[in-house]
This record gives structure tokens, sequence and C-alpha cells, in this order.
């Protein structure tokens, strides 16, 4: 993995820029009525549209790899008695800490040019009791997850940003527990800082990689927005395919 001098990820710009796209007011996500709202709740809808209904008997346990800051396993804490949180950024994750704390974090909106503005990024009240906590770690290292594997699994938007995807799919079998599901969701972005080329995978290749463990159930592609500046947006197609565990 990159060092953190050289991780975007860690930098002021990514973490505003997650902050706002995981709990920013509409508004300040983008203002331009035009766009459709449903795009900018991309992790509501990850857990109403693509989660399988759970029919644990026992306490649910969910693991969210590559979590950024944190919204989704907030999210997750609505279905599940326990939620942890892993990410490689370290900025990221103490984020994620502080909003478990103090359920607002300052965040800068980048305008036009040196411009900016300050605002917040808050936590929903529904999700302010959530029992959710956040850990720096590896996703390419799952061993110390699977000593006691999860009922519910999230690898959301992480494929391609990992040195290798396959490795880490052949592996995930080991932190799901039978019957269990796996949410997965790419937009299949891949860049060769990352990723080397001959990693590069298709959503046929991810589906071969997990057949002999996990069932595909369902399939959707999702959008969301991130943005960059007043002027500038990315908007990005998820697919997300959930998957239960044989």
């Amino acid at each position: 993995m990159k060092s953190a001098t050289k991780n975007p990820y860690e930098t002021e710009r990514y973490l505003s820029e997650y902050l706002l796209f995981h709990y920013g007011d509409p508004t300040d996500q983008c203002p331009f009525e035009f766009v459709p709202r449903s795009w900018l709740q991309f992790h509501d809808r990850l857990r109403t549209q693509c989660l399988l209904p759970h029919c644990s008997k026992g306490s649910i346990r969910a693991l969210d790899l590559g979590c950024g800051v944190g919204r989704f396993s907030f999210e997750l804490g609505l279905i599940a008695d326990e939620v942890l949180g892993i990410d490689y950024s370290k900025a990221f994750i103490e984020a994620a800490c502080k909003m478990t704390r103090k359920c607002s974090i300052p965040v800068t909106i980048a305008e036009s040019g040196k411009a900016v503005r300050k605002a917040k990024a808050e936590l929903p009240r529904d999700l302010q009791k959530i029992n959710v906590r956040f850990e720096t770690g590896d996703a390419m290292d799952l061993s110390r997850w699977a000593v006691k594997p999860f009922q519910i699994v999230a690898a959301i938007n992480l494929l391609c940003r990992l040195p290798s995807p396959r490795k880490f799919l052949t592996n995930l079998y080991s932190v799901v527990a039978p019957g269990g599901q796996l949410l997965l969701a790419s937009p299949y972005s891949w860049l060769e800082q990352y990723t080397p080329r001959n990693e590069w995978l298709s959503s046929r290749d991810v589906e071969k990689l997990l057949r002999k463990d996990f069932k595909l159930e369902r399939r959707r592609d999702l959008p969301f927005v991130i943005r960059e500046h007043h002027r500038k947006y990315q908007l990005v197609i998820s697919e997300v395919l959930t998957f239960s565990r044989t």
C-alpha cells in the first residue's frame, strides 16, 4: 500500500470531500435542483435497497471494510447489534471516531479557485446511538477478523483501490459466517496508481471468483455524487452485488 505521505486519502481535500459526501446537508453536497436528490442519499439506499432481510436468531455482527469516514457503518447499526468499521486511512478513521463522539465535524467546502466556506458534517439523529467502533486496518489482510466471522460484511467502493483484488475476493469467505451476507459495491474505476493492470476485474470476474463460497442474490446500479467544487461534481455509478454465504 502507499505511504501516508503519498496517499490522497490522508489529505485534507479528500477528507473534506468524503465528510461532505457521507454526512453533508444535500444543499451543501449539490445546490443544483436539476440533480436528483436521491443521488445524494447513497448510504441510506445501500441499506434499504441492497441488503437482504436478515433472519439470524442470535446477535448480528457487521464488518464494514473500507468504511471511509464511516456513514455506512452507522447505517449498518440500524440492523446489526455490533458494527466494526475498518479503513486504511488514519485520517478517515480519526474522523469516523470523532463523529461517534461529537456527532458533528466542521468541514471546508470548496467554492471556486481559492474560495472556500465552512459548514458542518452532521450525523443524523437516528444514527447517533448506534453501537459502532472504528479501527485502522488493511483489507488485504483479513486474518485478524476471521477468528469470529460476521453475519454481514460490506466492502463499498473499495475493490478498485486494492493492490490485489483477486486475493481479497478469494479470502472473503473467511470473514462471512455461513448463511451471512456480503455486500460488494464497485464502480470498477481502475487506476494503475492503486492496482496493477493485470489485476483489473470485470463484474463477471468478481462473480466467478466468489462463486465457490457465495450465491449472488441481488444486483443494483446505484449512482452517487461527490462534490469537488461549486461547479464540478463526480457522478459515479456503483454496481452493488449482494451475496449470501453458502
